[in-house]
């Protein structure tokens, strides 16, 4: 039986400890959400409610084999960032330290870090800082990566998250009244919740090494090639595109800036773990979330 330590366990750190609980293993689970405490327990989970970038959870995480930070931010501010991603590893690097860990640690980052490049493939080297929140980003990840302690540490830079109960762009269809916010002539790099947990037990049960990885389906869609087949799924009309609509969310929009459009490979994750989604892109993983 292993140890897992899960810091942050909302919608991917809950679905980690599910699965791992499921292999027979010890589940220790941070969550900032009192209500979200007490379901981890009653899925046999230990659960402490407090804040990554605190020292409070340090005390129950003894004797850990694994350990997992996929801490969401805290708010969708500058100061949320740095708070959760920044101060958060801080906080997880020292407790590697003083504790003495020295098993697998992983950081789910976000391929937010990769900049506009035409619509071209894009690999883990080619990140770099387009905004101020993508700069907090790669801090972050540096801050895991060169804390001085004996883990094997790994970051694997997420997609665009869904899966059940989490189907944004099916929900915004199905509100669309003709029109969505936004543009649609951009690739979209996502990934579903079951393979990230996949790609995450792929790290932690391997004797490779660390280091960088992008975990995104395989083939990423243009966003108005995704809304027309769900459309045609959900049988009801593709709505048009329309950036002067409010509502289009995410960290570029938040800067100001037009979605970034690259095509990001998951070459690397695929060759070093021997990994591979189960769902190869958005449309199949996609189907059986909607309903027609």
């Amino acid at each position: 039986m292993k140890t897992v330590l899960i810091l942050g366990c909302g919608y991917v750190g809950r679905a980690v400890g599910l699965h791992e609980r499921t292999q027979g293993n010890r589940v220790l689970a941070v969550t900032r959400n009192e209500g979200m405490a007490d379901q981890l327990r009653s899925e046999g989970m230990d659960a402490f409610v407090g804040n990554v970038h605190e020292t409070g959870w340090h005390t129950m995480a003894e004797n850990v084999d694994w350990a997992l930070n996929c801490v969401s931010a805290a708010a969708p501010s500058l100061e949320g960032y740095r708070l959760s991603y920044i101060d958060g590893n801080r906080s997880f690097a020292d407790w590697m330290g003083r504790s003495g860990f020295s098993g697998r640690a992983i950081y789910t980052s976000s391929v937010s870090v990769y900049p506009e490049n035409g619509g071209r493939w894009v690999e883990e080297d080619d990140a770099r800082a387009s905004s101020e929140r993508s700069e907090f980003i790669l801090e972050s990840e540096r801050v895991f990566l060169e804390s001085t302690n004996p883990a094997a540490k790994t970051v694997l830079r997420l997609g665009g998250i869904y899966g059940p109960d989490r189907s944004f762009l099916a929900n915004r269809i199905a509100k669309a009244d003709g029109a969505l916010p936004g543009y649609g002539d951009y690739f979209l790099n996502l990934i579903r919740l079951e393979d990230i947990v996949g790609a995450i037990g792929a790290v932690f049960r391997s004797e490779n090494g660390g280091g960088v990885f992008s975990v995104v389906d395989d083939a990423p869609m243009l966003r108005e090639d995704l809304v027309r087949e769900l459309s045609t799924r959900m049988k009801v009309p593709a709505p048009r595109f329309d950036p002067l609509l409010s509502g289009a969310k995410g960290s570029r929009r938040m800067d100001g800036q037009r979605p970034a459009n690259r095509r990001i490979s998951n070459r690397k994750m695929k060759e070093t773990f021997d990994w591979k989604p189960a769902f190869p892109n958005a449309s199949a993983g996609m189907a059986s979330l909607v309903s027609s």
